[in-house]
């Protein structure tokens, strides 16, 4: 019976020697550029001369029907053998060895690691480590609270128990005008409909679970040991979303085979995600969820249908997609040669176009190709239509671990991260004011980083990556996509404009912008002026104002540069004269989209000097045809001397 078992086990091999060729793999995931250094001792036990337990003998029984088919020499390997596998559940063993191997005779690219040895790993950790957290449940503690309006607050510290163990419902919170109060709006399966098999863009993950993550690391961390691809041991808040998926992603589903979000105890089918994030996997797990926890707050009032659709109403209960939990490890099918096929780009769409981007403090994000293809698809692709609805889809935020603290109507809250958003967060309820305020503390020195955005240049770790996301942007098709690509092109320009002037168009940009030297702060306008979003903008120029000091000359450069395509302007407490109110003129008679132009506290020179400025607004006001709402307060443009030519332009 021995002398069976090794004879098969032997065939096994001559027959996998005998197989020739692999598939090409066009499966990728980000990797690490120095991940191979992470050291894996391959022993194998020796099968001539050795004696068999009946233990023994299955384990032989497993490795061999779950390597027959799928493995090269080249890539053999008898994990079960050397690892060991779950005797109540040799099925598990098989499917996830099945898959593993599959994935690693496909992949031939000599820049990929190792799933082989990623998959012995795996298999060594999870058979020490434990993931109560994720399976059970775990304590967190928190000082933040919030009222039935949404509104959110520092307060006494509170401890929850967070039960892991059971399906829990997916929603998003929305105001009912009838009941008068927030009500939750479900999304995905209830939770006593299980659906084990979700489509990848179906795969949401939760703030609660990327919580029960987080509380994994730190309980496992030190006392595993853990260490970095330099082997220098790891403090959980320092743990990169790389050593995640060394010690927690992959050893948590290297026996089930599937994704993270799909193995969870907590998911209760398909997630559908309210947000796609757009993230760099050389950032701290612990930064991430500092962002995520900032955003989900300032993004829960939902009260109206325009909060709504930028995806307000945002809980600890409200998936967004991260492409690490949501991605099968050990099945990156999804991840297709045409980057618009993708789980990425689906996702993408069951998001309606909404990111976050994750800013790490080197600016990194900016120099990689997925990332930027990530924006490309949600500030250009997704306006492709042309219609109002189009154009208005594809919000976009950007978040960034900092320590700051931020004050609103005389009081103070210490936060850990904060995030520009375009157009406002839901928190700001539509004020100005209220944006600047919560983003004034988002460093420059970050942000400006985005203006050296060049797509062309931009690093994959696969170079296939890089040529088929650059093949996407210029519009070749499926068939063209291994094609070389050009180092120049129109489209490249557009892109890199479009996506500089997101981040020119914040607050933070431009103060940071306006407190640097001349080369820096028109280097930043020109990035502004090439806006395509229709998005609201306000400028108070008072001595509290965010621009405060602003020189004349710098204030009619500001207003020559505002995007011809923002649907709201607010100026508030100008004194700049005539050659600045002809400026702003001007550029009123340009903007295309421009519904709601707002003056207050505005003043140009005199009196007499500030009606005929007046005038000339009323002849622009009185041939435009897209400004709806028109409000002056507090302002000397309008007075006895022209209030006819005001009349004839209103009416």
């Amino acid at each position: 019976q021995y002398y069976f078992i090794l004879k098969l086990a032997m065939i096994s091999y001559v027959c996998c020697f005998r197989k020739t060729g692999s598939s090409a793999s066009t499966t990728r995931r980000p990797t690490s550029p120095t991940s191979s250094e992470y050291s894996i001792v391959d022993e194998r036990p020796q099968l001539i001369g050795a004696s068999f337990s009946s233990q023994q003998r299955q384990k032989v029984d497993i490795s061999t029907s779950s390597r027959c088919v799928n493995e090269t020499p080249e890539t053999a390997d008898p994990s079960e053998l050397v690892v060991g596998y779950d005797s109540s559940d040799t099925s598990s063993i098989i499917k996830s060895t099945t898959i593993a191997t599959t994935t690693l005779s496909a992949t031939t690219d000599a820049t990929t690691e190792s799933p082989k040895k990623e998959m012995v790993e795996a298999l060594k950790i999870a058979n020490t480590a434990t993931f109560e957290e994720l399976d059970v449940g775990y304590e967190h503690k928190t000082k933040w609270t919030h009222d039935d309006e949404m509104k959110y607050s520092l307060g006494e510290e509170k401890t929850e128990w967070v039960d892991m163990a059971k399906p829990r419902v997916c929603s998003y919170k929305k105001w009912d005008d009838d009941t008068r109060k927030y009500e939750s709006v479900i999304v995905g399966n209830s939770p006593s409909v299980k659906d084990d098999t979700p489509g990848v863009e179906l795969r949401g993950i939760t703030l609660r679970q990327l919580r029960a993550i987080m509380a994994n690391i730190i309980r496992r961390c030190k006392t595993e040991t853990w260490v970095d691809f330099k082997g220098v041991p790891l403090n959980p808040k320092d743990a990169k979303l790389y050593d995640a998926d060394r010690y927690v992603i992959r050893p948590y589903t290297v026996k089930g085979g599937k994704s993270l979000v799909t193995q969870l105890p907590s998911t209760a089918g398909p997630q559908p995600p309210r947000f796609f994030v757009s993230h760099w996997w050389g950032e701290s797990v612990q930064d991430f969820i500092y962002c995520i926890e900032q955003f989900v707050r300032d993004f829960g009032p939902n009260k109206n249908d325009d909060t709504d659709r930028r995806g307000g109403g945002m809980s600890a209960d409200t998936p967004i997609w991260v492409c690490a939990y949501g991605n099968n490890q050990w099945d990156l099918s999804d991840i297709t040669i045409d980057p618009r096929e993708s789980g990425f780009c689906k996702a993408m769409k069951i998001a309606k176009g909404r990111t976050i981007t994750i800013l790490d403090n080197e600016g990194i994000v900016f120099t990689r190709i997925w990332c930027i293809y990530e924006l490309y698809l949600t500030l250009t692709d997704s306006q492709k239509g042309g219609g109002e609805e189009d154009s208005e889809k594809g919000l976009w935020c950007v978040y960034t671990a900092k320590k700051h603290t931020y004050t609103l109507r005389g009081v103070d809250e210490e936060r850990d991260s904060v995030g520009i958003v375009s157009g406002g967060s839901p928190s700001d309820y539509d004020e100005a004011w209220m944006t600047k305020d919560r983003e004034k503390s988002f460093p420059y020195e970050v942000i400006s980083k985005a203006l050296n955005i060049e797509v062309e240049n931009a690093d994959a770790s696969v170079e296939d990556d890089r040529v088929h996301i650059l093949n996407s942007i210029i519009g070749r098709s499926k068939a063209d996509i291994d094609i070389v690509p050009p180092k120049e092109h129109a489209t490249y320009i557009t892109l890199n404009d479009s996506l500089k002037s997101i981040f020119a168009a914040s607050q933070a940009s431009l103060q940071g912008a306006a407190k640097s030297g001349d080369e820096e702060w028109l280097k930043m306008l020109v990035a502004l002026s090439k806006g395509t979003k229709k998005d609201r903008m306000g400028f108070d120029f008072g001595s509290a104002g965010e621009f405060s000091g602003l020189s004349t000359t710098r204030a009619i450069e500001l207003v020559s540069h505002l995007p011809l395509t923002i649907k709201k302007l607010t100026i508030n407490r100008s004194m700049f004269g005539a050659e600045f109110a002809d400026a702003l003129i001007e550029r009123v008679s340009q903007f295309k989209n421009l519904e709601i132009l707002s003056m207050c506290n505005t003043r140009v020179g005199e009196e007499k000097e500030g009606q005929e400025a007046g005038m000339r607004l009323s002849k622009v006001l009185a041939t435009n045809t897209t400004i709806k709402t028109f409000r002056l307060h507090n302002t000397n443009l309008i007075g006895s001397d022209n209030v006819e030519e005001w009349g004839d332009a209103l009416i």
